[in-house]
């Protein structure tokens, strides 16, 4: 038995090491993991793209896009009254130049509005190599990151060549990678070893935690005389010097550095775009999700307020995007860039100017299963959301937000 148990422990111990000194890379892609009513029905992102999807150490990349909060905000989310833009990559290997929301500085958190329409910019510059996927992302309070459409990047190069050079204002120009990193290791190291010398020398003077802890259960009233003379001359000289050191070395840092601007935590509120739909309104009629066809059927009530013919061209949620080809034609970016290159199709030809017309749509493709947005037909609130972008002869686009209770069907 003794043999067996060994033999089990020495098992665990070579399994222990083998996870700690291998780690594969990372290659899930953790959105398909969020509810589908949270993908449809908060934040719905198109147009997104970046400038490119290889690039050396030091290249700047360019990611763009737009994204409208959806009107049907579900009730047990919290609302966009403070957000941040972000993006979404596994590791530090870009860093962020500068963000634009509507051409105002995304620097700061921002409050939208339900029901609007706002645009991004944000400029990355590369730090290491690497190859990732990285995904558009909007940070909001109490409800977590929202994620949006995913790209991958490659970046190649020597991270030893990477700088990032600012020019603060008074005039300096410093490299942020390693601005204050030597200083910081040194007041590090300092405490460290402070603290590492008071603890050894409390460890040494005898037993500790359990045994320590009876004693002073044994001498009761008496406790306090545990702690010699020595020992407390030994702390009241720590605390002392530690203020002493505190004090000292905010006032030196404040010699070292006299203009100092304190980090911004202040909101701005940014106006939306004008409204995307141009003069065209869709009204839900029903709707209903197939099982078996792997396909949502609805009907729209289409009115065109333009001065030319509409049709509809693609419907998009949760970063997928069904198109009509003989509409408007998208190939995806790349192998994880869900498109159904024909998954739209639809009943009711175009609709005239001025015309008031019903259309029968269905978006059909195995995406429904592959990024468990079926999984919303048993939700208690089957609700669902997403955009329908028409289209006139001239090819101007018209987009227009959608949604309504979804019946299921299993046959």
């Amino acid at each position: 038995m003794l043999n067996i148990k060994k033999a089990i422990a020495i098992l665990v111990a070579v399994a222990s090491a083998c996870i700690a000194l291998y780690a594969a890379p990372a290659m899930a892609h953790g959105e398909k993991s969020q509810a589908a009513y949270l993908r449809m029905r908060t934040l719905l992102w198109y147009d997104v793209e970046v400038s490119t999807v290889k690039l050396k150490v030091n290249e700047e990349l360019v990611m763009t896009g737009k994204f409208y909060w959806f009107y049907d905000w579900p009730q047990n989310i919290a609302k966009p009254d403070l957000a941040f833009l972000n993006i979404g990559i596994p590791g530090p290997v870009f860093v962020r130049k500068a963000s634009y929301i509507n051409g105002v500085s995304g620097t700061n958190s921002t409050s939208f509005d339900i029901g609007a329409t706002y645009e991004f910019k944000v400029i990355l510059k590369a730090r290491r190599p690497a190859r990732v996927h990285m995904h558009a992302l909007m940070n909001v309070s109490e409800a977590g990151p929202l994620i949006g459409p995913g790209r991958w990047v490659e970046v190649t190069g020597n991270q030893s060549d990477f700088t990032n050079e600012v020019t603060t204002l008074t005039g300096e120009t410093i490299d942020l990678e390693t601005y204050g990193l030597a200083n910081a290791i040194k007041w590090h190291v300092f405490w460290g070893v402070i603290a590492a010398a008071w603890l050894l020398y409390w460890i040494f003077q005898g037993p500790i935690l359990i045994p320590r802890y009876k004693t002073v259960k044994l001498l009761g009233e008496d406790a306090d005389d545990m702690v010699t003379p020595f020992q407390r001359t030994l702390g009241l000289v720590m605390l002392i010097g530690t203020m002493v050191v505190v004090v000292w070395s905010y006032y030196d840092a404040h010699k070292q550095y006299p203009v100092t601007i304190p980090l911004q935590s202040g909101q701005v509120s940014i106006p939306a775009l004008p409204d995307a739909a141009r003069g065209v309104n869709a009204e839900m009629v029903d709707a209903k999700y197939r099982v078996p066809g792997r396909s949502l059927e609805f009907t729209l009530k289409v009115t065109n307020n333009t001065n030319s013919p509409i049709r509809i061209g693609e419907y998009t949620a949760a970063n997928i995007r069904w198109m009509n080809p003989e509409v408007s034609v998208a190939e995806p970016a790349d192998s994880h860039d869900p498109v159904a290159v024909n998954g739209l199709k639809y009943e009711g030809g175009a609709v005239m100017p001025g015309e008031t017309k019903l259309l029968k749509v269905s978006c059909t493709d195995a995406a429904w299963e592959t990024y468990r947005l079926a999984k919303l037909i048993y939700d208690p609130d089957s609700r669902f959301g997403g955009l329908v972008f028409f289209f006139d002869e001239e090819g101007t686009r018209s987009v227009v937000a959608i949604g309504g209770p979804l019946l299921p069907v299993f046959i």
